[in-house]
């Protein structure tokens, strides 16, 4: 048992302060949503309403938030962790398959791109189109139309009226606009598609009052992160998602 070495946070604001202001812990968890935090050494960690149910996160140097993980299980099982990637190996119990991702996050817009001028929001009828583009070019997205968490798509047409680019934009946290799903058709990539739309919903979320603009992406996907980077987006955690046991 490990537990006797966490400290639990009370608030959301006692955890971003021990987290040193960390842009994950201020920008993409909602203090609405606020279960139970703890710190331990450097290292916090906290709880999350996933996709697949409750998950922990945790932020901080491999072995100490590894450390702070195998405690936290202890006292809340969950079925998933979100971990440093160099965390993994100080986990003190099984974990089962999962994802390396990247979040991102940027304040200031990009440089404007002339292809923006076409991406518009889409309608409730683009979704049979928004669903096929998703099908063949993003398998493995978080998003799909009808998802009642997305506020706005954004798609991008060619001269012929298909749709061959999408992002979706969602409330990740008060005041901040979190991007997901976003795709390019596999026979338009290559010709700036996905950087119009990311540029686009960017400068949108950032006009419209945005504190900051954020977004995940698998951290095998280098032609994405290479796109991401040249619009001013920055790595702000390489996490490791795993099944526990």
């Amino acid at each position: 048992m490990l537990t006797s070495s966490l400290v639990e946070l009370p608030d959301h604001a006692a955890l971003v302060a021990a987290s040193g202001g960390h842009p994950v812990v201020r920008w993409d968890h909602d203090q609405a949503g606020f279960g139970r935090a703890w710190s331990l050494g450097g290292a916090v960690g906290w709880t999350v309403q996933g996709r697949r149910g409750l998950a922990l996160m945790a932020l901080g140097s491999g072995a100490e938030a590894g450390r702070l993980v195998t405690a936290a299980l202890d006292l809340v099982p969950v079925p998933r962790i979100a971990v440093p990637v160099d965390a993994l190996p100080y986990v003190g119990t099984a974990l089962g398959e999962g994802d390396d991702w990247d979040w991102f996050w940027t304040t200031a817009a990009p440089v404007p791109r002339p292809g923006e001028r076409t991406v518009v929001a889409l309608r409730p009828a683009d979704a049979a189109d928004l669903a096929e583009l998703l099908r063949v070019s993003s398998p493995r997205t978080s998003a799909q139309p009808g998802d009642p968490r997305v506020r706005t798509w954004f798609g991008q047409r060619d001269a012929s009226g298909r749709l061959v680019a999408c992002a979706a934009e969602r409330d990740q946290a008060p005041g901040v606009w979190h991007l997901q799903a976003i795709a390019t058709h596999p026979a338009h990539r290559g010709r700036g598609y996905g950087a119009d739309v990311t540029a686009a919903a960017t400068r949108v979320g950032l006009t419209n009052g945005a504190t900051a603009v954020t977004l995940g992406m698998y951290a095998d996907n280098h032609v994405a992160r290479r796109m991401y980077e040249r619009l001013g987006f920055r790595v702000g955690q390489a996490f490791a998602t795993r099944a526990v046991g």
